[in-house]
């Protein structure tokens, strides 16, 4: 009822008054009162006005499922979504839905995270209610090989995103990182459940810096209201993130990667650059001047010898 309530507000410009909810949702008057108490003890504002009725001034600053899919459009990223006010991580829960079954597109996300996941095990700082922190599931039609190339097409997005919201220029740092003025703003990080050569799910997350304040951050962060000078709603910033991924997504499993890959070069922080990456294999170092067919990145050393790499830290 507190949703049927909320989209009649919404759909009015004016005061409306407790009787004509209560005429037309066919409830009492007590309960429409009651309901728009519950909705200001969950952070809705609302202004009342004797003979005039209630006015919806403001939603809360909280990531909740129905603000979300409001206004979203799309076909199935967030039909289905699932939020939490504190997870231990919003990748162990959408991966643990992926093994059982959960439909492609559904989201997680959290206001804080106790144990947030980065690469390579590293944690990732999620103070409540400052950022957004969502894992996707999605059920992709691609080769293994192809699946890595996820993680820059989420880049895509986030970035796209960000710079749409702000007069700001984010841009990509390979593999997986987002920044503005060479500090880190969001990462991307994928998992997968395959069998044999064929992928049963993947999870996309993606946590991104947004109201979060400098003391809250590892020294070599920056968030967008640092650098914005000013709070930006994170709900239209994850709205806009996941219609941008449910695009590019859609996109590259019937015309491939390829325009993708382009945009990903246009964005990027990393290609041009002297950089010297640190992987498994030891470390090489040189001038990044490609990207791969499979999201690898091209490397020229100073004799001219071209190497790649498909994973790493760059240093």
């Amino acid at each position: 009822m507190q949703l049927k309530i909320l989209h009649y507000f919404k759909n009015s410009s004016d005061y409306v008054s407790g009787e004509e909810i209560s005429r037309n949702l066919k409830i009492s008057r007590a309960a429409v009162w009651k309901n728009i108490e519950e909705l200001r003890k969950r952070g809705y504002i609302f202004d009342a006005v004797p003979h005039m009725g209630y006015k919806l001034k403001a939603i809360p600053d909280k990531l909740l499922a129905h603000e979300i899919q409001n206004g979203l459009m799309t076909r199935f990223v967030g039909k289905n979504i699932e939020c939490y006010d504190s997870i231990s991580s919003t990748m162990e829960k959408a991966f643990g839905l992926g093994l059982e079954g959960a439909e492609e597109g559904t989201v997680i996300c959290a206001e804080s995270q106790t144990k947030g996941k980065g690469r390579r095990g590293r944690s990732w700082s999620s103070p409540k209610g400052k950022g957004i922190y969502v894992s996707v599931i999605l059920r992709p039609s691609l080769a293994l090989r192809d699946v890595a190339k996820l993680t820059l097409l989420t880049g895509v997005c986030v970035c796209e995103a960000i710079n749409k919201m702000t007069s700001l220029k984010s841009t990509i740092k390979w593999p997986n990182d987002v920044l503005i003025n060479e500090r880190k703003v969001a990462g991307i990080l994928t998992e997968l459940r395959a069998e044999l050569d064929q992928v049963r799910f993947v999870v996309v997350g993606i946590g991104i810096n947004v109201n979060t304040p400098l003391s809250s951050l590892p020294p070599q962060a920056t968030s967008i209201k640092q650098e914005f000078n000013k709070s930006i709603s994170r709900l239209d910033l994850l709205r806009e993130v996941l219609k941008r991924l449910e695009e590019l997504y859609t996109e590259v499993q019937v015309k491939g990667f390829a325009r993708v890959l382009n945009r990903w070069k246009e964005l990027s922080s990393t290609l041009g650059k002297t950089i010297r990456i640190v992987d498994q294999n030891g470390e090489v170092e040189g001038i990044a001047v490609d990207l791969d067919d499979y999201g690898g990145i091209v490397l020229e050393d100073s004799e001219g010898k071209r190497v790649v790499r498909m994973s790493g830290d760059i240093h």
